[in-house]
């Protein structure tokens, strides 16, 4: 894989990891945890797919 599309999919990858450890926290109602990942998946610019592609 080219070095952008390898960094642009591991980009991805973490940025879902991210997310799902952003809705455990969520559930478990730890406010903490969520903003610091909330501002780690800023940092990687979000999610800039649109939802289900």
């Amino acid at each position: 894989m080219p070095g952008n599309r390898r960094s642009f999919f591991e980009g991805g990858h973490q940025l879902e990891k991210l997310e799902f450890a952003l809705a455990v926290a969520i559930t478990r109602g730890d406010e903490n945890r969520s903003e610091l990942l909330r501002a780690q998946i800023a940092e990687l610019g979000g999610n800039v797919e649109e939802p289900g592609t």
